[in-house]
C-alpha cells in the first residue's frame, strides 16, 4: 500500500514551529514534552502555535482559502504581458504536474501533515489531564485534526462515492513510523471519529470557549455538518446545521453586508475566525496591487452573469456584488477583487475596533446551504425557505420553487450560491468537486469533471513508497 513518509515530514517540522516560537526541539522532530507540557500553559501554547501554522499561507493564509484553491476553480485570469508561462496562468490551466505548480500543491500537504504531527503530540501529552482547561484543548486539537485530514482528503482524494478507493494517511500518532494509507471510506470515518470524540471533551468539564477565534462545540458541529453532508449522511447533515441556525449566530441584512468582510471576522455570522493579521500582505499582492503585475488575479468578466446583474433593480440587489468587486485601474481597466480588502487600514495602518482580521472559516449562511441540501429531496418547501433566509438577507427577493423544482436545477443553484457567497474563502472548488460540475476554464476552454480535474497528484515525496 501507499504510505506517507514521515520522516520527510519530521526534518521540516524543526524549522516550521521554530518560527513559529511556540516550541523547543531538543531532537528533530521530537517535542521536549519536559518543558512543553509541565502545565497548562505549555498545553495552551502548543494549541496556539497549532493555529499559527493554521494562518501560514500554504494553508489557510491563503492556498487553501483565497488563494491556489480559487485559482483553480476557474475564478480569475491574469493577461500581464499576455504570458501563459507565469505560475498563475499555468495554475489556472490546472497544471498540477508543472514543477512550480507542484510547489504549491507539495507545501499544502507537508504543511498540513506539519500541524496533524504537532496536535498528535500535544494529544499525547495531555491524554491522561482531565481538567476543565485541558478538556477543552483535546476538543479544540481534535477538531483541527479532522479538519485538516477532511480537507487533505477532498483534494487528494476521490469522492465519497468511490469509498473503496486508496485515499490519504489518517496519522493519530506522532511517530517517524511510515504510515499506510487509508480508503475513502475509513477516512470519512475516522474524521467523523474525531469530530465526535471533540464534541464529547467539551461536554465533559465546563470550560467556555467564547471568542470564535478558537474551535467552539458549535464550530465543531458546523464541521461535522459539513462532512456529513460530503458523506452523503444528510440526515445528520440537516440535524447537525440547524442545531448551529438556531444557536446565537445571525445574518446580518441587507446593505450591512457592506461592512461585513474586509478581511475581518463576519461578525454576528462569523462561527469560526483564524487571526492572521498578515494575511492582509498577501491579499494586497493577489488582489489590489497598484499595478497589473504576473503575480495578480483580476475577475473574470463572467461574474457579471453569476451575479445576474441584469435583474438588480432597488427592491432586487444583490449586496454581495457591490461588496465583492470594484473597477479599477491597473494601466488598463480592469475589475478587482475587494472582498477581503480595508482600503482604511492600507491608509492608517489601524485595524477596525473590535474585530479579528484574518480568515472565515465557517460562517452562518453554510449551516442554510447544508440544510437546504441535506431536506431537499424529503421537504422542498423547507429547503426553498432556508435557502430564501439567505438570499432575502443579501438584499435580493425570494427566489421561486420553480427555479429549483428538479433535482438538476437545485444543484446548479445551489452551486452558483455557494460561489456568489464564498468567492475568496476556500469552499467553491470544493463545492464543483462534491456535485461533480464541470467548469469554464479561460479562452473558451471547458473543464470536464474527471478525478483528473478534482484530484490533485500526491507529492513527489511519497513516489516509491511502498508497504
Amino acid at each position: 500500500m501507499r504510505a506517507i513518509k514521515i520522516f520527510f515530514i519530521m526534518s521540516l517540522l524543526t524549522s516550521t514551529f521554530s518560527a513559529c516560537n511556540f516550541i523547543d526541539i531538543d531532537t528533530p522532530g521530537l517535542i521536549n514534552d519536559k518543558q512543553m507540557f509541565a502545565d497548562e500553559q505549555g498545553a495552551k501554547d502548543a494549541l496556539t502555535g497549532i493555529y499559527a501554522t493554521l494562518t501560514k499561507a500554504d494553508l489557510y493564509g491563503s492556498n487553501l482559502s483565497f488563494g491556489f484553491i480559487d485559482e483553480i476553480a476557474q475564478l480569475y485570469y491574469n493577461d500581464h504581458e499576455s504570458s501563459t508561462t507565469t505560475l498563475l496562468a499555468k495554475t489556472y490551466d490546472l497544471q498540477y504536474k508543472d514543477k512550480e505548480v507542484r510547489r504549491i500543491i507539495d507545501q499544502i500537504w507537508a504543511t498540513a501533515y506539519y500541524d496533524i504531527y504537532a496536535i498528535n503530540s500535544l494529544l499525547e501529552h495531555i491524554k491522561d489531564k482531565d481538567t476543565p482547561k485541558m478538556c477543552n484543548y483535546r476538543a479544540q486539537a481534535l477538531a483541527i485534526r479532522a479538519m485538516l485530514h477532511f480537507d487533505l482528503l477532498r483534494l487528494f482524494a476521490p469522492n465519497i462515492n468511490n469509498p473503496n478507493a486508496l485515499a490519504i494517511p489518517y496519522i493519530t500518532k506522532a511517530s517517524n513510523q511510515i504510515c499506510e494509507k487509508k480508503t475513502v471510506q475509513e477516512c470519512y470515518q475516522d474524521i467523523m471519529h474525531d469530530l465526535e470524540e471533540a464534541k464529547k471533551e467539551f461536554s465533559k468539564k465546563e470550560y467556555p470557549t467564547v471568542k470564535n477565534v478558537y474551535i467552539t462545540l458549535n464550530a465543531v458541529k458546523a464541521i461535522q455538518a459539513r462532512v456529513a453532508l460530503w458523506g452523503n449522511n444528510n440526515k445528520k447533515a440537516a440535524t447537525l446545521a440547524e442545531e448551529v441556525i438556531n444557536s446565537h449566530y445571525k445574518l446580518v441584512k441587507e446593505n450591512d453586508v457592506l461592512q461585513l468582510f474586509r478581511g475581518y471576522d463576519a461578525e454576528t455570522e462569523c462561527i469560526w475566525v483564524l487571526n492572521a493579521p498578515k494575511m492582509y500582505i498577501n491579499v494586497r499582492q493577489l488582489f489590489y496591487p497598484e499595478h497589473s503585475t504576473p503575480t495578480c488575479n483580476m475577475v473574470r468578466e463572467n461574474y457579471k452573469r453569476l451575479f445576474k446583474t441584469e435583474t438588480f433593480s432597488t427592491i432586487n440587489n444583490d449586496y454581495r456584488y457591490q461588496t465583492y468587486f470594484t473597477a479599477t485601474n491597473w494601466g488598463k481597466p480592469v475589475t478587482a477583487f475587494i472582498k477581503l480588502y480595508d482600503k482604511d487600514y492600507d491608509e492608517s495602518q489601524q485595524w477596525k475596533s473590535n474585530r479579528t482580521p484574518g480568515v472565515n472559516m465557517i460562517r452562518l449562511p453554510e449551516m442554510y446551504y447544508i440544510l437546504a441540501e441535506a431536506i431537499y429531496d424529503k421537504d422542498k418547501q423547507k429547503s426553498l425557505k432556508a435557502i430564501n433566509t439567505v438570499v432575502t438577507a443579501r438584499g435580493l427577493q425570494p427566489i421561486s420553487m420553480d427555479e429549483i423544482s428538479t433535482k438538476k436545477l437545485f444543484q446548479k443553484w445551489i452551486a452558483d450560491e455557494i460561489t456568489r457567497e464564498y468567492w475568496g474563502e476556500g469552499q467553491i472548488f470544493f463545492t464543483y468537486k462534491r456535485l461533480w460540475r464541470s467548469m469554464d476554464g479561460l479562452n473558451g476552454k471547458h473543464i470536464e469533471a474527471s478525478n483528473e480535474t478534482y484530484v490533485l497528484p500526491l507529492p513527489e515525496s511519497e513516489k516509491g513508497l511502498e508497504k
